[in-house]
């Protein structure tokens, strides 16, 4: 992990399937401490800190935008998909969340909503 100047760094950790992860979650908040956000692509729980505070784990997943993004094309007979396409499909993700959310170190709305 590197040096950050970041009051909240961010570490994600890419890599599939699990055991080829750059870090596990609990390895990335005992070395980085409680203030990070986390992301990555394989499945982890979330991780007891030990002072009533959880670090919130985001698994991060084309689901939230891929469907959409691809229905919205092909219904709309676009031939080509625009960096705006994009930005607007991260965008309208982001309403949907919480301040709550946000200030807990979660990157996506839940999907219970």
């Amino acid at each position: 992990m590197r040096e950050s100047d970041s009051p909240k760094p961010a570490i994600f950790a890419m890599s599939n399937p699990t055991n080829n992860a750059e870090c596990t979650a609990a390895d990335a908040f005992k070395h980085a401490g409680e203030n990070i956000v986390f992301a990555s692509g394989s499945p982890f729980t979330n991780v007891d800190l030990g002072n009533g505070k959880v670090g919130h784990v985001n698994q991060a997943n084309n689901m939230y935008l891929f469907p959409g993004i691809g229905l919205g094309t092909l219904l709309s007979g676009a031939h080509f998909i625009t960096d705006g396409m994009l930005q607007a499909a991260a965008e309208c993700l982001a309403s949907y969340m919480t301040d709550e959310e946000v200030q807990n170190g979660i990157l996506y709305p839940s999907i219970n909503r």
